[in-house]
């Protein structure tokens, strides 16, 4: 064991190619904050976890939303149920009011008492982030080119008529009309998509919920009227 730690020491060689400053430099870099959000508000003469604790936001999610511990909570349900129970009266000496005194106490726990948190000095960073997920910004799914050519060459041919799609010989994936259904419904959903399409079909200014029309009318569905 000797001999080998010896001879690996031995074998080990210095390079003197590499910037031994620029690489412990790289090595303390934490890297770079993508949210511009955070990056605005962040502070680099104070710890990242402190940073972010004084955003509003949590550092540690394992913490913030821990894994609930059955055992921990069976114990914290003994001792609830322990310091609620009133002490036995008194059976000698003493009158009712003070018996009635005593129980009336309530003892404090530590679920009960809970001191007010101030708020953080940073909270609008994590009012704005919780307002950006909230809005919509639009849908960013697209379906893949061959399968938008396959739904525009079914619709010329059949229009909506989903039973006639599943039966075409070039329906190779031996796809049923239910799959038909779903994936024509999702392409009139996707504007990037479905515009230049009914575009070119002069469908464009049609009202596609209007059932009336024929030439949105579906076949082979089990919702038709």
């Amino acid at each position: 064991m000797v001999r080998r730690l010896r001879r690996t020491k031995k074998n080990q060689k210095y390079d003197y190619n590499r910037n031994r400053k620029r690489l412990n430099i790289k090595d303390r870099l934490n890297g770079r904050v993508k949210c511009p959000e955070i990056r605005k508000e962040y502070d680099k003469n104070k710890v990242p976890a402190k940073n972010i604790r004084e955003m509003g936001l949590a550092y540690n999610v394992n913490r913030a939303i821990p894994i609930p511990n059955v055992k921990r909570q069976m114990k914290l349900m003994e001792r609830e149920l322990n310091n609620a129970k009133p002490p036995p009266a008194a059976t000698t000496g003493g009158d009712a009011s003070d018996s009635e005194e005593t129980t009336a106490v309530p003892i404090a726990t530590e679920q009960t008492v809970k001191k007010p948190r101030k708020p953080a000095p940073k909270q609008h960073v994590a009012d704005q982030l919780e307002q950006e997920a909230n809005e919509f910004n639009g849908i960013r799914y697209k379906l893949p080119r061959p399968q938008v050519r396959q739904i525009m060459m079914m619709v010329d041919r059949y229009g909506f008529n989903y039973a006639e799609m599943a039966k075409d010989r070039r329906n190779y994936e031996q796809e049923t009309w239910r799959q038909f259904r779903a994936k024509v419904r999702r392409f009139l959903r996707i504007p990037a998509q479905c515009t230049p399409y009914l575009e070119r079909k002069g469908w464009l200014d049609c009202d596609m919920t209007d059932a009336t029309d024929p030439r949105w009318k579906e076949y082979g569905t089990d919702d038709e009227a």
